[in-house]
C-alpha cells in the first residue's frame, strides 16, 4: 500500500476563549467550560477537543527526494 493516501482523523484538545471561532470547521467532540489562571488573572473559557480528518500517506523515500533536491547542494 505504498504510496496511496489513505483517510483518518485527527483529535486536537486545546483551551480557547471564543469557542465558535475556533470550532467553525471542525467537528466537536466535546467542550466543557473551564476557568484557568493565567499570569495570576482568573480566564473563563472552554477546553475543546475537535476530530479532523487528515491524509496519511507513506512516501518512499525515492518519491521524497525525486526533483526535490538540487544536483549540487553547497552543503
Amino acid at each position: 500500500m505504498e504510496g496511496q493516501a489513505k483517510s483518518t482523523t485527527r483529535r486536537h484538545t486545546f483551551f480557547c476563549i471564543n469557542k465558535e471561532r475556533h470550532t467553525a470547521s471542525s467537528k466537536v467532540i466535546d467542550a466543557q467550560r473551564k476557568k484557568i489562571n493565567v499570569f495570576g488573572r482568573r480566564v473563563c473559557g472552554w477546553i475543546v477537543t475537535t476530530e479532523e480528518p487528515v491524509i496519511d500517506k507513506d512516501i518512499s523515500l525515492d518519491e521524497s527526494t525525486h526533483k526535490a533536491m538540487p544536483l549540487r547542494d553547497p552543503e
